[in-house]
């Protein structure tokens, strides 16, 4: 990564304009230069550095500003406003030391399913319209990837030196070897994890969410950061990736999700109205667009009616 790419990446963190995968990007480039054993200072030397070199070519003399930030803030300061080299260099030495982590997206575009073989061969089966950022090659200490949106199953290759760790905006999850499914589309507010075998930790930034195991189930509510931990008795939860989709007491808002990304339609409807139902329903992976939508007449008495694909409901 060029120097001119962190600044810029930097920038546009203060500006709060980083998308989901840069502010993952920047998670992991900061978590590698905190772990630099030849450059920990404690936060409070790091501002005090900070309002030095701000003091020294941009502020007039006598102004008085106080720093109620964090450390990593105060550094974007400093890279972005007076290209503090001794920063740059040792974000760069840290982040080239760290075996020189580059990393690639893979998405699954809408109508169609995915499989990767990560490089511990580990297997990833990406649901359509999901995408994994992850390494071309893992560090020794541990394997991490992003799960930036959408549906994936996981089955880890076991390694008892490497912990696999999949982060989900706030919320990770760690294991060692096993095989699990993480929900996590940007437009439900719940992510939930289902364990199908072996072991798993859960955690957000502030708490550890428990210790999960065969057909346990997380729930957690992205807004208020609640979560429930429950016992599910069938693995409908794995359904995607088999012959018959099936929900099981959900909104509408879900089942919408599932079938634009499945048939790569656009859902046009009231929201307000729908979003109050709950649906439990089963479709076959074979059938139409066309065949679908009989079907949600049937169940809810409303017109359903496909221009292109705009799926427009009254």
């Amino acid at each position: 990564m060029e120097q001119k790419d962190i600044k810029k990446l930097l920038d546009k963190f203060n500006k709060g304009k980083c998308t989901a995968d840069e502010l993952a990007l920047l998670q992991s480039l900061m978590h590698d230069f905190d772990g630099d054993a030849e450059f920990k200072k404690p936060s409070g030397q790091l501002k005090q550095l900070a309002w030095e070199q701000i003091n020294k070519r941009t502020l007039p003399k006598g102004k008085v500003i106080r720093f109620n930030t964090t450390w990593l803030k105060v550094a974007a300061i400093v890279l972005v406003t007076v290209f503090a080299s001794v920063f740059c260099s040792r974000i760069l030495n840290s982040y080239k030391h760290a075996n020189s982590i580059a990393y690639q997206v893979i998405t699954a575009p809408k109508g169609e399913m995915r499989q990767i073989v990560l490089p511990d061969n580990t297997i990833v089966r990406l649901n359509a319209g999901s995408s994994l950022r992850f390494p071309v090659q893992f560090s020794e200490q541990k394997r991490e990837v992003f799960l930036l949106d959408g549906e994936a199953y996981f089955d880890v290759k076991h390694d008892a030196a490497k912990p696999f760790l999949v982060h989900t905006a706030k919320v990770t999850t760690q294991v060692l070897g096993t095989s699990f499914n993480i929900k996590f589309y940007h437009e439900l507010p719940e992510l939930q994890v289902f364990v199908n075998s072996g072991k798993v930790e859960i955690h957000d930034e502030k708490h550890t969410l428990g210790m999960y195991t065969p057909q346990q189930q997380l729930s957690y509510n992205k807004h208020d950061e609640s979560f429930v931990k429950q016992q599910v008795a069938n693995d409908h939860s794995l359904s995607w990736m088999h012959d018959e989709l099936v929900l099981d007491n959900v909104t509408f808002k879900e089942v919408s999700v599932y079938l634009q990304n499945r048939y790569n339609i656009n859902f046009n409807y009231n929201g307000k109205r729908l979003s109050q139902q709950h649906y439990s329903v089963r479709f076959s992976n074979k059938l139409t667009i066309a065949q679908v939508i009989d079907i949600l007449q049937l169940i809810d008495g409303r017109k359903y009616q496909l221009n292109g694909n705009t799926l427009d409901i009254k």
